[in-house]
């Protein structure tokens, strides 16, 4: 009887150079998100088979060619990415900049070991670099932004489970004392190369901006949800005022799609699909509502020392010129009216 295995072996020809190699994906029965972080990474998966404990799926997300090192996701090898790719540009580029003297592209492809089942987090990091690499040689205009967005927030979480899982490192290059060293070391040839989850989630949040500036006639429901995921990338990295000011744009947009909906019901013109929105955008409205007012008291009590030192600096004015002076300093505006307000009624006591 053959061993069970959470792996789904493929033999697929690289989009690329042709040549066929054999990658894997996980059967995704097999396994559920148990512990699911608020931007949307996996901290803890729950497998029907205990055995396959060790295995992280998302290590698994971006297939790697092991003769040509072109990476990306599983769609784009088996012809079925229907993102826009620019295939033809990308292959133009890898062949040119994978052939150039101290090639970044053969550096690190030569260091992604994908040869064994269970994938080391270093490998997955690396086939993550590359896929985002190869995207970057295009010119601006273009690059597929959600996949760009969608790679710097995989590796984000990648480093992330490297640092709090304290995984060890692979296989060191030779010549560097850590595998960090080495990533480090890819500087000179990537300037900016993301080697910490910060900078990874910075771009991350970068790339959904621009998902959201080149979004026209998108589902209103897919805005909306990547804005609420730019949310929860800012609230990560500490950046409270700013995740207040995306709240409230979701709530705005979502009362702007109920709205819409609303009165498409009400014509009977697409039902169940307006029906649709009316529902999402009804739930959006009350998850914004809640956590304006969360974020609310969190910016004005990170804020509130400074404003009050602020205030003071003042000397005799009144509620409206507090207000007025605040958003001259660049507080938010949830600090500048709710001091604006105690100002004010401590004005009345007197």
């Amino acid at each position: 009887m053959a061993k069970e295995t959470p792996f789904v072996p493929v033999k697929v020809k690289c989009p690329f150079c042709g040549i066929e190699s054999t990658q894997r994906y996980i059967k995704s029965r097999m396994y559920k998100d148990e512990v699911v972080e608020e931007d949307s990474h996996v901290a803890v998966y729950s497998w029907e088979n205990p055995e396959f404990a060790m295995v992280r799926p998302n290590l698994y997300h971006i297939w790697h060619c092991p003769t040509c090192h072109f990476c990306d996701e599983k769609e784009t090898f088996r012809g079925e990415d229907k993102s826009g790719g620019k295939l033809e540009l990308i292959k133009e580029k890898l062949l040119i900049h994978s052939r150039m003297p101290n090639s970044l592209i053969a550096n690190m492809g030569e260091k992604i070991n994908f040869d064994k089942d269970v994938y080391h987090i270093d490998s997955a990091i690396l086939a993550h670099l590359l896929a985002i690499h190869e995207q970057e040689l295009l010119s601006l205009n273009m690059r597929q932004y959600a996949k760009l967005a969608r790679f710097h927030l995989r590796l984000a979480w990648l480093y992330r489970e490297k640092t709090s899982l304290a995984i060890e490192d692979e296989n060191v290059p030779e010549g560097f004392g850590s595998f960090k060293e080495y990533l480090d070391s890819l500087q000179e040839l990537w300037p900016g190369i993301p080697t910490e989850e910060p900078p990874a989630l910075e771009v991350a949040l970068a790339r959904y901006r621009d998902i959201l500036n080149h979004s026209a006639n998108a589902d209103v429901r897919y805005e909306i949800n990547i804005m609420n995921l730019i949310i929860a990338i800012l609230r990560r990295a500490g950046r409270n005022a700013e995740a207040l000011q995306m709240v409230r744009g979701v709530f705005t947009a979502s009362t702007k799609a109920r709205q819409t909906a609303r009165a498409a019901v009400q014509k009977n013109i697409n039902v169940a699909q307006n029906q649709a929105i009316l529902n999402f955008a009804a739930g959006s409205i009350d998850k914004a509502s809640e956590l304006a007012e969360e974020l609310g008291d969190i910016v004005f009590k990170e804020e509130l020392p400074a404003a009050k030192e602020a205030v003071l600096k003042m000397g005799p004015v009144d509620a409206k010129t507090v207000v007025d002076k605040l958003r001259e300093l660049k507080f938010s505006d949830i600090t500048c009216r709710r001091m604006g307000k105690m100002f004010e009624m401590q004005a009345k006591k007197k």
